[in-house]
């Protein structure tokens, strides 16, 4: 049989070297089912109706997670249980300041007007007082996705999260509604690892018509609207084709609006892209077709099926996705579990609820809120 060596190894050293089994496997534990806490089915586990009369003193206010110039989304325990959901909250003076009421309103119409989904969570119900605004939702958010970004993703990560987007702009989309919002800095992620689309303000809804407001995160703006040209549904592809390629190369294509607003447009209407060799060839390709200048032409244009049956989605359970069944990569779940565990309350904070404003009487605009 030859010789045999064998080697001793004990606990001590082994636990100097790699630590204790009991802390790796607490670490793995962690890791795979942090979010245990909050069901993957987390929406049909709540009865909407008993929300219909939730005032904003029935929610305490844990902890911000992302804010605009005029709003915040945060996690709210609902009192007396151990619901947590989270609530977007716009405060009247800065929406007022701003001049945002009528903006505010079409985003908080439009929420509610929406059939929830995967990647849409459901508006349990909308309520005042005299400092907020607030628009209750269906969901345990845990950070926007720019804060797991901090490095490149894995394609299996991106394509996970490129199909929970090509799943939420199909619904979307098959009811008229332009997202505009398909961007690192506005999608959300909630404590599961799935998108959410929670914020609405470059929302609109299309009758077959064209649009022409300059609308959206600049880095993201398709070729049409930087013309000027007008631009319909096909502004949402070049959008996911953006994003894709930022979880891929870790930078936007076209250059940062930051550094260079003309720049950015300029090489935006060219369509000059460069792709890095380590990418696929399905990758490639699709980039190369969702990030098309011709919006005729693009990828996507004739609907979401030519985007959802290219070959770099192959592998993909569309239905899994639908219903939330389909895995989240353990790339993902990692990194939110490492963003929760050392996150820090750096969000600006609005006004708080015990404060008073100027105006004591609600405003015009939130008479129908």
């Amino acid at each position: 049989m030859g010789n045999v060596v064998c080697a001793l190894l004990t606990k001590e050293n082994f636990d100097s070297v790699v630590g204790p089994l009991t802390k790796l496997s607490e670490d793995e534990h962690k890791s795979r089912n942090y979010s245990s806490d909050f069901p993957k089915d987390f929406a049909k586990s709540i009865d909407v109706s008993a929300f219909a009369k939730i005032q904003l003193s029935d929610l305490e206010w844990r902890k911000c997670l992302c804010s605009t110039d005029c709003s915040e989304i945060g996690l709210v325990l609902l009192r007396d249980s151990e619901n947590l959901l989270s609530l977007k909250r716009f405060s009247k003076q800065k929406v007022k300041g701003l001049g945002n009421e009528a903006q505010v309103l079409k985003e908080k119409n439009l929420m509610k007007s929406l059939s929830p989904s995967a990647c849409v969570p459901q508006v349990l119900c909308t309520c005042a007082n005299q400092v907020h605004a607030g628009i209750l939702l269906n969901t345990c958010l845990a950070c926007p996705l720019a804060s797991i970004l901090h490095t490149t993703l894995k394609e299996p990560s991106a394509r996970f999260f490129a199909a929970s987007l090509i799943s939420a702009l199909e619904n979307l989309h098959k009811n008229g509604v332009l997202y505009r919002g398909v961007s690192p800095d506005v999608l959300m992620l909630d404590q599961t690892g799935y998108i959410q689309l929670v914020d609405f303000r470059f929302g609109k809804k299309l009758h077959g018509e064209r649009t022409f407001t300059i609308c959206g995160m600049a880095d993201s703006l398709a070729p049409e609207i930087v013309q000027g040209k007008g631009h319909g549904l096909p502004a949402d592809w070049w959008a996911l084709g953006v994003l894709v390629y930022f979880m891929l190369h870790g930078e936007m294509p076209f250059g940062s609006w930051r550094e260079s607003e003309l720049d950015t447009f300029a090489k935006i209407a060219k369509g000059q892209l460069n792709l890095s060799e380590s990418l696929s060839p399905e990758a490639v390709d699709l980039l190369t077709k969702l990030l098309e200048v011709d919006e005729n032409t693009r990828l996507g244009s004739q609907g979401p099926n030519s985007v959802k049956c290219h070959p770099w989605f192959d592998g993909i359970d569309w239905e899994g996705i639908m219903n939330r069944s389909f895995p989240v990569p353990q790339e993902i779940t990692s990194r939110i579990a490492q963003h929760l565990e050392g996150y820090s309350e750096e969000c600006s904070t609005l006004v708080s609820f015990s404060q008073t404003i100027d105006e004591p009487n609600d405003p015009e605009w939130l008479d129908d809120w």
